[in-house]
């Protein structure tokens, strides 16, 4: 627990003048809160000591009796040996703070001297006031940056890790750590850095303070801080625990929500509205049970301390009466002031209750996004990494063999070879391993064993961002961004003129559909492209990987699901992308790749024949005929 809140701490690091700037005003905000109840003790005495009355200070022993003049303070008749031990005293030093205080303050008139005062307490709490403010300020320029830098390093920490960790994580889980999780560490940090920092300097005024009216009293008043860390402790303990549990329930929230708005149509489509309420509701239910826990808790500290500090101050109050009664060493007015302080150590013992929870709540959530941060990144560059240039198309895969983390093998063997220019397609079942394969090309993964090389560079000596380049990507599922036509198409391309743009959206047959659109190439097109059908989104996509002009590309065919229509110019689209470029196909029909240079066939992971359509289709007994004759007899 220590390591992660001082490392939660470091991350505050890039601020350090800002957190100092904070602390310096909340030590003046501090010393002045104290100042201004030590005013009290000359308002009081300027209300209630008779008009002619000299300031009278008494020694230590209660034996001497130093009258000072009203004007110049501590007289100067006090002899060598009783300065000597007064100055050892801690009532001397009191009585001769005291006096010097109401030296300076004193006037001609009471009336005068109350007018000092007020102004003096005037001033006293504008500038406490102005800093206190100052340091707010100061407080929440460090918490606001935290949040974005940590939300930002996280994005890009979502960025770089590789796909196979999308495979073990929900969405909305990651998103709640970016969002939700990221809040909570904030709150620890902000209360690390205001009550944290300004409740111990308060306290410590506040004692030191009790402690110079009157060191007995005093030590009676802190009876109530080991029992009060005693209660902290314990219940920051189970309010940790139970943080844990109540941030991923709100992950489950969170994956719930995206879930349902992302599938939705699904949703409508088989009248399953009551059971999504019934499954959200249950999963806000076991999100109210923890939090209501939670809040029990922290409900029950702040009561339990305050109460202590009650009892304890009763006690002094009781005890310390019956000195003043008696004639004890404490004055009447001080004895006040002393009392002033005590109950004022309520207030930042009470904060610091909640500093506590606030800080095990923040671990329970820095553990959550520091698993996150601290994820390995599987795709690394290697230090010698070349760049890719004049790209020609040549691709190997020599005895690849592939698994998912703590899974099956899923390509066992495989050997390929694309010459520059061609056009070759994968079929297969599903779960043959043509995706898997596919994606080691722009080198989403690693393979396990064996090679993959584009014009005979192993891709692990390329840089990712040259190699990437190299690799257009067409998918089955087309992704679109809730963004502008002109956005989308010319994604990752900042530089791409518009002539440009509009050449690759006519090849893709998309410029007409788009130039009809309200706003043409500035249209918004939705969330995920939802605003436009499934043939637009598809040419679009076309489109982008036209603009990109790549020398490889993967194309995931998908025009099943289109209308004849919306098919048949998708499917020119198509024609004009592949041309000249090496190119691979995943066909999820036969009849669109009857031209293709070769076909490789692929069956658990292995590639089980190579050909072109006529000559696998010659093959009676191989798996390639057979899955013609299921397709056509359907």
């Amino acid at each position: 627990a220590m390591n992660t809140y001082l490392r939660v701490l470091r991350l505050v690091r890039p601020y350090l003048p800002f957190i100092l700037l904070s602390m310096f005003f909340m030590v003046i905000f501090s010393l002045l809160s104290g100042f201004s109840i030590v005013m009290i003790a000359p308002f009081l005495e300027a209300l209630f000591t008779p008009e002619t009355a000299d300031i009278a200070v008494t020694g230590a022993a209660g034996s001497h009796a130093i009258v000072v003049p009203d004007t110049l303070g501590v007289a100067d008749a006090v002899t060598r040996a009783d300065d000597l031990q007064r100055s050892f005293s801690v009532t001397g030093l009191r009585d001769d703070l005291m006096a010097r205080l109401k030296a300076w303050l004193h006037r001609d008139t009471k009336m005068e001297t109350l007018w000092v005062i007020v102004l003096v307490f005037f001033i006293l709490n504008l500038v406490k006031n102005l800093s206190g403010y100052l340091q707010t300020v100061c407080t929440d320029y460090v918490q606001h940056s935290f949040i974005r830098d940590l939300r930002n390093r996280l994005f890009e920490k979502f960025t770089s890790l590789p796909l196979s960790f999308y495979h073990n994580h929900r969405a909305g889980e990651l998103i709640s750590r970016a969002t939700n999780d990221v809040l909570v560490v904030n709150r620890s940090v902000n209360v690390s850095f205001t009550n944290l920092a300004r409740d111990p300097v308060m306290i410590v005024m506040y004692l030191a303070m009790a402690l110079l009216l009157s060191w007995r009293l005093t030590l009676l008043a802190m009876l109530v801080l080991p029992l009060s860390m005693l209660i902290i402790v314990r219940i920051g303990k189970k309010l940790r625990k139970y943080s844990h549990r109540q941030q991923e329930k709100m992950a489950n929230i969170t994956t719930r929500l995206q879930e349902t708005i992302s599938g939705i149509r699904v949703v409508k489509a088989f009248t399953s509205e009551g059971r999504e309420n019934a499954r959200f509701r249950a999963e806000s239910q076991r999100l109210f049970k923890d939090l209501f826990k939670i809040a029990r808790m922290q409900r029950l500290s702040s009561p339990l301390t305050e109460q202590l500090s009650v009892l304890v101050g009763l006690f002094v109050l009781w005890y310390g009466g019956r000195q003043v009664l008696g004639g004890g060493e404490l004055p009447p007015h001080l004895f006040i002031l002393f009392l002033f302080f005590v109950f004022s150590l309520g207030r930042p013992i009470k904060e610091l209750s909640q500093v506590n929870n606030a800080i095990q709540e923040g671990l329970a959530a820095a553990e959550r996004v520091f698993a996150v941060l601290d994820h390995p990144v599987e795709i690394l560059e290697n230090a010698r990494a070349a760049a890719l240039t004049d790209v020609r198309g040549d691709i190997e895969l020599r005895g690849v063999r592939f698994s998912y983390r703590d899974g099956a093998p899923v390509l066992k063997g495989v050997d390929l070879k694309v010459e520059p220019g061609e056009v070759v397609a994968l079929v297969g079942a599903s779960g043959a391993g043509k995706s898997t394969l596919v994606d080691l090309i722009p080198r989403f993964y690693d393979p396990t064993e064996g090679q993959v090389l584009l014009d005979g560079h192993d891709l692990r000596d390329l840089t990712l961002a040259s190699l990437r380049g190299a690799v257009g990507l067409v998918t089955q599922e087309v992704i679109l961004f809730n963004d502008t036509v002109r956005n989308n198409i010319a994604y990752g391309l900042p530089d791409v003129g518009i002539d440009e743009m509009v050449a690759a959206a006519r090849a893709a047959n998309a410029h007409d559909f788009i130039v009809a659109m309200p706003d043409g190439y500035d249209t918004l097109i939705g969330d995920r492209g939802l605003k436009l059908s499934g043939g637009q989104r598809q040419r679009l996509s076309i489109a982008r990987a036209i603009l990109k002009n790549p020398p490889v590309l993967i194309l995931d065919e998908a025009t099943s699901a289109l209308d004849t229509e919306s098919e048949k110019l998708v499917q020119e689209a198509i024609d004009r992308l592949v041309r000249d470029r090496t190119t691979i196909v995943i066909a999820h029909r036969l009849s669109t790749i009857q031209h293709v240079d070769r076909i490789y066939v692929m069956q658990a992971g292995r590639i089980v024949q190579i050909g072109d359509h006529e000559a696998l289709l010659a093959d009676t007994a191989g798996p390639y005929r057979t899955l013609h004759d299921l397709q056509f007899r359907t």
